[in-house]
């Protein structure tokens, strides 16, 4: 490791919290995915999901489709991905849902060439948690444009790239802003190198079939780009990505840091500072209309 990953590692394995119940056992992940899915659509209306026809992409288990489909009268839903277990989990768990009547409730295996769903054939997506991993967003924006009806929605959770926790690699690097202070070079070696280490405790992502832990993944990359898994977008490459799908932004409403109210109210501060305000967005909520 060079200087830059030999401390980012030192730091990380320092700094390395015992894992949360919900990180090491699956079934605690469901149950809390659950409860953080209904608070996030808090910031959003029932009126958007009542009685119409909608699309959560990026679905991965159903957890925010069972949600829906049980709480808000859909007519229907639709989750899509492109993870081949998550649909199966997904199906697993609708064939013992007991769905309310009038609503209809499905899964599809998605690609990362096109949605399986029809022109013009949704009046609502919801898409929460999955915008940062979307490789190639301009062509997925405009899909989203083509199976949206005029004056369709989409519903978005994001957490942009400059924000603290951007890379989603806390469970291995414990440190806000890690992708600025060290570059994601060195951040993927130190995740290398902790991966390794005793200190880490492998999270049930981190497990295969038969709950052994799984070769050590981080040796292959140099870059989040031959990663595959976070895109890098930030605001205004969002914002002109839009633009060019044909989809409006009706709502971009950006939230900094939770806890106490006056880390909130420095969070909030520190956000609207030029250039920099970015780095201090921990997520967004986002309205885009066909």
């Amino acid at each position: 490791m060079n200087f830059r990953a030999s401390v980012c590692a030192s730091l990380s394995k320092r700094l390395l919290p015992p894992p949360m119940k919900r990180t090491v056992d699956y079934q605690a992940y469901v149950g809390w995915r659950d409860e953080s899915l209904s608070r996030s659509w808090s910031s959003f209306s029932d009126a958007h999901i009542a009685g119409k026809d909608v699309l959560d992409f990026g679905c991965g288990d159903g957890s925010l489709s069972f949600f829906l489909a049980a709480d808000k009268q859909p007519r229907s839903i639709l989750g899509v991905d492109i993870n081949a277990a998550g649909i199966a989990r997904a199906k697993g768990r609708l064939a013992e849902f007991a769905l309310p009547a009038g609503v209809r409730l499905d899964f599809k295996l998605g690609s990362t060439d096109g949605l399986p769903v029809a022109e013009q054939s949704v009046d609502t997506l919801v898409a929460f948690d999955c915008l940062e991993h979307v490789m190639s967003p301009l062509p997925i924006f405009q899909d989203w444009y083509r199976v949206l009806r005029p004056g369709g929605r989409c519903l978005i959770e994001w957490f942009p790239y400059k924000g603290p926790w951007g890379p989603h690699m806390e469970s291995l690097i414990p440190i806000p802003w890690a992708h600025v202070i060290f570059g994601q070079e060195a951040m993927l070696r130190a995740a290398e190198h902790v991966y390794d280490s005793p200190q880490f405790v492998p999270r049930h992502w981190d497990l295969d079939e038969n709950g052994h832990k799984k070769p050590n993944k981080w040796k292959a990359w140099s870059s989040f780009k031959e990663q595959g898994y976070i895109n890098e977008l930030d605001m205004r490459g969002f914002e002109v990505l839009v633009r060019q799908s044909g989809l409006r932004i009706d709502r971009f409403d950006k939230r900094s840091f939770s806890g106490s109210p006056l880390r909130q109210k420095l969070g909030h501060a520190l956000m609207q500072m030029p250039v920099v305000g970015e780095y201090f967005l921990s997520y967004a909520v986002i309205e885009l209309v066909r």
